[in-house]
């Protein structure tokens, strides 16, 4: 039995702060002999180039066990110590030593992109999403790494081209390396409990010898292993493939079977089971520097509820367990994104909605109804739909079968509005071969609109172009052939993820500040058009002036004009027309890996980071303020009722985007009783009006004024920042204002 997590909690936290404090740990000679290997392997595969470092990492990093912990996941490879976020830039370590030697591909991207990003209106770094994946964990639970050894042995059969044999042979080196590293590391538990006393932490070091003998290159055959595999796993992944792992896995579904027949052989009961789950949990936390002055996304998620392939709802002890032990111990990561749908039992809505309302701001939620659809919808199978996760923050990826690429590069709205009135920002039209022709007139509303829709269609051509063409070089760039064995289609194929491996392979490029591009579009049409109080001319130069030039028009602007989110039949139906158009502009494609473009609008904080160049907004936004959030409404309109923006949401079809939309409703907080079944309604009335992904912040602004000037006092309020929670007083002050002057809804 594992140590009692509630009695050594913070034994446990000093043990991780000891080791973690210090990271990033020198890899220097380590790298070194990776550069002789390289040097004799230059004309191998891509792929087994890049198994240099699995075999590294086994040969010649050192391992760690804490001794406070059941699990075994540690190997110094060099990370830094926030280093889950990204895949990119590459890190100091084993993770980047690869894709540092790839770089010439980066850099002729990012040079071509600049300009533009220089001018807020694409914002990216990478042609490909290195930060967002998941594991193929059914696959891993059930075959172990010997079922795909086995497996890459058969397929070299099958499939004799010199670039399938390649990534075999990659497969299997891997495989071999991650069974050698927990070989060592149950020889070390073995050697350590021959100093160890204290009898639990004995327990801990013998659960590690016995498990690590067996995981992960058997499948799994107990609670315990299974959560021992999904660890090890992950963290392997996010030190040696130059990729962030972001998922833990759908753990109620995941687990469950393994608990369930634990308990029927008297191996385990629930109390057994949530002390495990605690040590598991813990880890992020623990490892993350959550107190620092970085930005605090760890990017670490866990899936919660939803249902399983034939549908069955998922909602069962391993969910109640893991929302005790957030519950109890505050924790602040790994998010949680729980799955939702009107099919649940109430007793899952009443304990997240208590949860939110004593201040534990730490969900996100996923209307199963919603993404499961839009899945479908871009042709996937059904069951393969109904598994999906959230690749760290909300975007979707579906469990074992698909590659997605969703948040790494951002497309402004606003700054696509405003190039109507700012020569300067038609840059990209003029440099790149878009096919869009400036018109000389545009005589009414209908025109300017389909002129939007038409240079959205036009940039959006272009971007596919140009990452598709980048896009190919993946293979070269960061092939992750040991990640890749996990997700099926891959082994079956003889190809990398990088190349379309998966059996879907979509990408997005997610749309940000939709309600300041509408309440813009909006203006545009009544103070133009509709009562012809200013020309298209006279708009631009007053949004050229930052309204400096008719204060009295920008109060008309801000206060008279039709906003997004007023519930009004004209904006609904505007809304409900201008998410479609957008949808279908940005959706069809095919990519590099022969998956699709999706539609997203998952911006993450990119509605702050992408306003700097964003001038004056025709919704009488000031240049260089936020842009709006997600698919909220602006802030600055100040459409506080609930209900009248939910209603709204029931005009838009949001299966209309696989990538998802986040809708942001900041509360006041509410820890009586009334107050937790007010969040339930809510989250029911937003699976009826066909939400795709909701968080729920409950705050106080006057408490966050006072954590601001006095952070020592008030060092535990957690908040949802966009995809992610933090400590308050960690982040950035202009961070910390942001929030404070975000829009609280009321009922």
């Amino acid at each position: 039995m594992a140590s009692d997590f509630a009695t050594h909690r913070e034994a446990i936290l000093e043990e991780y702060e000891e080791y973690y404090r210090d990271c990033p740990y020198d890899v220097t000679p380590v790298k070194e002999i990776l550069d002789q290997w390289y040097e004799e392997a230059k004309d191998r595969t891509p792929y087994e180039r890049k198994a240099l470092v699995y075999r590294a990492a086994a040969q010649l990093c050192e391992i760690r066990i804490f001794r406070q912990s059941p699990f075994f996941f540690e190997v110094k490879t060099g990370r830094i110590r926030n280093s889950s976020q990204n895949g990119f830039p590459p890190g100091p370590g084993l993770e980047g030593w690869y894709m540092d030697k790839q770089m010439h591909y980066a850099e002729e991207f990012q040079e071509w992109i600049r300009p533009y990003r220089e001018r807020d209106l694409i914002w990216g770094d990478i042609f490909s999403d290195l930060a967002h994946h998941s594991v193929g964990y059914d696959n891993l639970l059930a075959k172990g790494l010997k079922g795909f050894v086995q497996k890459a042995r058969e397929q070299m059969e099958k499939q004799p081209s010199p670039a399938a044999l390649g990534f075999y042979r990659s497969v299997i080196e891997g495989c071999e390396a991650l069974r050698q590293i927990a070989g060592r590391f149950s020889a070390l538990a073995q050697e350590l409990l021959a100093g160890e006393q204290d009898q639990e932490l004995r327990d801990n070091l013998s659960m590690i010898r016995e498990a690590a003998k067996r995981v992960p290159w058997e499948p799994a055959e107990s609670f315990y292993e299974a959560l021992c595999v999904i660890l090890f796993f992950k963290e392997m992944m996010t030190g040696l493939e130059g990729v962030a792992v972001a998922v833990l896995g759908h753990l109620d579904r995941l687990l469950e079977p393994y608990y369930i027949r634990d308990c029927e052989r008297g191996e385990l009961d629930y109390e057994k089971a949530k002390n495990l789950m605690a040590h598991f949990l813990i880890h992020t936390d623990a490892r993350w520097d959550l107190t620092g002055d970085e930005f605090a996304s760890t990017n670490n998620s866990l899936i919660i509820g939803g249902c399983d392939q034939e549908g069955n709802v998922i909602y069962n002890d391993i969910t109640r367990m893991i929302l005790e032990v957030y519950d109890e111990y505050e924790l602040v990561n790994p998010k949680i994104q729980a799955r939702i749908s009107s099919r649940h039992p109430e007793e899952y809505f009443s304990r997240t909605a208590a949860m939110i309302a004593g201040g534990k701001n730490v969900f996100s939620f996923l209307n199963d109804d919603v993404i499961i659809a839009s899945n479908v919808r871009m042709g996937k199978d059904l069951k393969d739909a109904r598994l999906y996760s959230a690749g760290g923050c909300q975007e979707p990826v579906l469990d074992n079968t698909e590659l997605n690429c969703r948040a790494f590069l951002y497309l402004s709205l606003p700054q696509l509005v405003n190039s109507f009135f700012d020569d300067s920002l038609n840059l990209f039209f003029e440099r790149e071969d878009t096919g869009y022709e400036k018109p000389e007139h545009l005589e009414n509303f209908e025109e300017f609109y389909e002129n939007y829709i038409a240079k959205l269609e036009s940039i959006y051509k272009r971007l596919v172009e140009v990452l598709n063409h980048y896009g190919a070089f993946m293979r070269e760039f960061d092939p992750c052939p040991l990640l890749s064995a996990t997700l099926t289609g891959c082994l079956e194929k003889g190809i990398d993820m990088t190349e379309g491996g998966a059996i879907y392979n979509p990408t997005s490029m997610p749309l940000v500040g939709i309600g300041t591009a509408i309440n813009s579009l909006l203006a545009i049409k009544e103070v133009v058009y509709d009562k012809h109080m200013l020309s298209l001319k006279e708009l631009g130069a007053l949004l050229q002036s930052n309204f400096e030039a008719d204060p009295r028009m920008r109060e008309y602007l801000l206060n008279r004009c039709p906003k997004y989110g007023m519930d009004t039949p004209e904006v609904n139906a505007f809304a409900g027309r201008i998410f479609h158009d957008l949808a279908t502009a940005t959706s069809g494609p095919v990519n590099n890996r022969g998956g699709r473009y999706e539609a997203s609008l998952f911006v993450f904080y990119l509605f702050d980071w992408m306003k700097e160049q964003v001038g004056a907004t025709s919704d009488g936004r000031l240049a260089g303020t936020a842009l709006s959030r997600g698919m909220n409404p602006t802030d600055i309109s100040g459409i506080s009722n609930t209900a009248n923006i939910l209603h709204t949401l029931k005009k838009i079809d949001m299966t209309d985007y696989p990538g998802a939309g986040v809708l942001y409703l900041e509360m006041p907080l509410m820890k009586s009783e009334p107050g937790t079944s007010y969040l339930a309604r809510t989250m029911k009335a937003f699976l009826e009006a066909g939400g795709s992904a909701l968080d729920l912040n409950l705050l106080d602004p006057q408490v966050l004024k006072k954590a601001r000037e006095n952070p020592d006092a008030y060092k535990n309020i957690v908040v949802r920042v966009c995809g992610f929670s933090a400590y308050f007083t960690s982040l950035d002050t202009h961070i910390q204002d942001e929030i404070i002057g975000r829009t609280f809804v009321n009922g």
